[in-house]
């Protein structure tokens, strides 16, 4: 409809699982069972659908991990008590780029006095301190290291966000609008 001038932004909050056989990520919707891979929605597969529209470009923001681990105690995948390093799932197309909250094994977790996932808050501060207008670069940098710094401190945890493109060149500078 818009003859590829769209431009498309994915935001999810919320739990993400790891096959235990595969090691494939899904997000896992609310009414979803973190026993039950079936009841996800596989992260290649989305990334597989967005890198095949015809849009200007394609931001994904992963408010969530994939270890399995809930953002509070315990565990979601069955109970077996270990994190699982899920698969790390790339951006599809020409024009992807993906925030996510954690990287590896690690859980997302919350900001329990601002009210907002830790990534969410420190994603949304930026983009309103910015009015928008900040090089993806300068998000990632700035998400980056509030949440490392904070979260160790609140949280007693390390929580590494990443960002990741299927783009070439000097993608980081161009500007979130």
């Amino acid at each position: 409809a818009y003859k590829g001038t769209a431009g498309i932004i994915l935001y999810y909050a919320g739990h993400g699982i790891p096959d235990e056989t595969t090691r494939d990520a899904y997000l896992l919707p609310v009414d979803g069972l973190g026993t039950d891979i079936t009841t996800g929605l596989s992260l290649q597969e989305i990334y597989t659908t967005l890198g095949e529209l015809k849009a200007k470009s394609i931001t994904v923001f992963l408010d969530a991990c994939f270890s399995g681990s809930q953002r509070g105690e315990g565990m979601l995948v069955a109970a077996r008590g270990v994190a699982i390093k899920a698969k790390e799932e790339k951006p599809m197309g020409t024009n992807t780029v993906i925030f996510s909250a954690a990287s590896g094994a690690e859980t997302a977790y919350p900001y329990r006095e601002k009210k907002h996932g830790m990534f969410t808050y420190y994603l949304l501060n930026m983009l309103y301190r910015s009015k928008g207008t900040c090089s993806i670069g300068e998000l990632g940098s700035y998400v980056e290291k509030k949440v490392k710094e904070k979260s160790v401190g609140v949280n007693s945890k390390q929580q590494t966000p990443t960002l990741s493109s299927s783009m070439a060149g000097s993608w980081k500078n161009l500007i979130l609008k």
